[in-house]
């Protein structure tokens, strides 16, 4: 007359089925895999939008005067601009990526979620800073 379990089996019956989940303390758990990706995105972009805009400026540089442009850009120059924005498009879309990372991080239910805050905030940041320069540019 061993009884194993404490409840009869009508009473598992009737209680509905859950998901088993387990506890994770937070200490243990590891940071966000897209987290991660994200804030590595986040701190590439920033470096490429500097760099971007030291090539730039030294790029139209040789060409501009206090009163507005000195000499027309030679074929190479403008071949050479034209590449730069297409990087610029390019680190464009890799900022987003990241941002879109970041919020899939902040998501996540069994990771730590402090990496992919910092990214999201920092990819936001800078997404909207970069809009903000093109703004203030283009009604400038």
């Amino acid at each position: 007359m061993d009884q194993q379990s404490s409840s009869s089996p009508s009473e598992e019956q009737a209680s509905p089925k859950r998901p088993k989940t387990t506890f994770i303390p937070p200490e243990d758990r590891k940071h966000s895999r897209f987290g991660i990706a994200s804030f590595i995105l986040s701190i590439v972009t920033l470096l490429g939008y500097i760099l971007l805009g030291a090539l730039g400026t030294t790029m139209i540089e040789p060409f501009m005067t206090e009163n507005g442009p000195l000499l027309e850009p030679n074929q190479e120059t403008l071949e050479a601009m034209t590449t730069l924005a297409a990087v610029f498009i390019l680190v464009m879309i890799i900022n987003i990526i990241g941002l879109a990372l970041g919020i899939v991080g902040c998501f996540s239910k069994n990771r730590k979620r402090a990496v992919a805050v910092i990214a999201t905030i920092v990819n936001s940041i800078v997404i909207v800073t970069i809009a903000a320069l093109f703004f203030f540019v283009l009604n400038a």
